[in-house]
């Protein structure tokens, strides 16, 4: 098709310039399926309307190549044959493999294009998407470690059909298609030069096969829902909020010869009113009477015991003369490093607190006070 008698690729496949890949996606498989030659025998138009909508659909999901095509146009994202003998087209042992056999009958050429693609597809193993959820944990499990148990959902191989979303192995037929390649290919000519187009095949999915029976379970779709409890997942002493921690192969399951996708957890620390954590140093912030402040005495601060695991009161000795805002530190009880060895440190932070009403005494005993102050 010349591009000048081209319509805009967001035209062909109904969506907006700003949509997302979702949408795209979705918009591609509604169109391919519909105006599909083997499908839709009714449309004369079909077959050409089937090749624009694989057109506008391998444009549009690629990143580079809808940048190219909002910037330039049709022009950005022509690929001419020469390029092809430049090196500059990524894959292109699988195109000359789809008209030539992959040089099979040339025995080979220095690896350009060499081996089987089914073979290397084989070789190929899937894996499946990971999980991310988000582990609530206490400040003393955050301060001290722990071992948490989780319960996720994730997908697993259809155990009814073995993974294959067929009734029974009869029913799998190589797509009648891409004649198993899983690929859509098109070579056509414009005034640029000969151009060649590749995209996933839209009536497999890019399989190679189709189903012409599905599992009664699955429908088809291979996998099926389970809850999965993962247990004694490690909580490592000093964790700070927002650490990703991984449980390997607890992820999505896609097929029966996939590798499994990890499991991520985001730590989310609940917050404690006697801490707030700067780094790996904790800082307590403690109320004490003016009286206190000038005369000084004891306080009771709570604090991180390590060796009994535990949140307990420390007896703390405050001078006379204490100022608002003085900081008296306890070395070693503050958060673990997570890297590396030792602790930080705690700081308690002095408020005083001014009493908002006062007695006829204590005011005449406050301006006596003021009178025997030194100046």
């Amino acid at each position: 098709m010349n591009s000048t008698n081209k319509r805009d690729y967001y035209e062909v496949l109904g969506v907006s310039k700003d949509a997302d890949i979702d949408e795209i996606k979705l918009a591609y498989r509604k169109l391919a399926k519909k105006f599909h030659p083997d499908i839709n025998k009714e449309d004369p138009n079909a077959k050409e309307k089937f090749i624009e909508v694989q057109e506008a659909y391998e444009v549009l999901s690629d990143p580079e190549k809808r940048k190219n095509y909002d910037t330039f146009g049709f022009r950005g994202v022509d690929i001419d044959i020469g390029d092809i003998f430049r090196g500059g087209i990524p894959g292109i042992d699988e195109i000359f493999e789809s008209f030539f056999g992959g040089f099979g009958g040339f025995g080979g050429f220095g690896g350009f294009g060499s081996g089987n693609r089914a073979s290397r597809q084989a070789q190929r193993r899937e894996i499946g998407q990971d999980i991310e959820r988000t582990l609530d944990i206490s400040f003393k499990e955050a301060m001290f470690g722990a071992k948490k148990d989780v319960v996720i959902e994730r997908y697993v191989p259809c155990s009814a059909c073995d993974g294959t979303g067929a009734e029974d192995l009869s029913s799998i037929e190589t797509c009648p298609e891409c004649q198993g390649s899983g690929r859509y290919r098109k070579m056509t000519h414009s005034g640029f030069g000969t151009i060649i187009r590749e995209s996933e095949c839209p009536y497999c999915d890019g399989k190679g096969k189709i189903i012409k029976n599905k599992c009664k379970v699955c429908g088809g779709r291979k996998v099926v829902k389970e809850k999965k409890e993962i247990k004694g997942i490690k909580i490592p002493s000093g964790i700070e909020n927002g650490v990703h921690l991984k449980a390997q192969g607890a992820g999505h399951i896609p097929s029966r010869d996939a590798y499994p996708g990890d499991l991520y957890l985001k730590i989310n620390i609940e917050e404690n009113e006697n801490f707030i954590r700067r780094g790996n140093d904790l800082f307590t912030q403690v109320d004490i009477d003016i009286i206190k402040a000038i005369l000084g005495g004891k306080i009771v601060v709570p604090t991180l015991n390590y060796k009994k695991e535990e949140i307990v009161d420390k007896e703390l000795e405050i001078p006379p003369g204490t100022q608002f805002g003085t900081e008296f530190r306890i070395k070693n009880r503050g958060a673990t490093y997570m890297r590396g060895k030792g602790r930080g440190d705690q700081y308690i932070v002095v408020n005083i607190v001014i009493p908002k009403k006062i007695t006829k005494e204590q005011e005449e005993l406050l301006l006596k006070f003021r009178e025997l102050a030194p100046t």
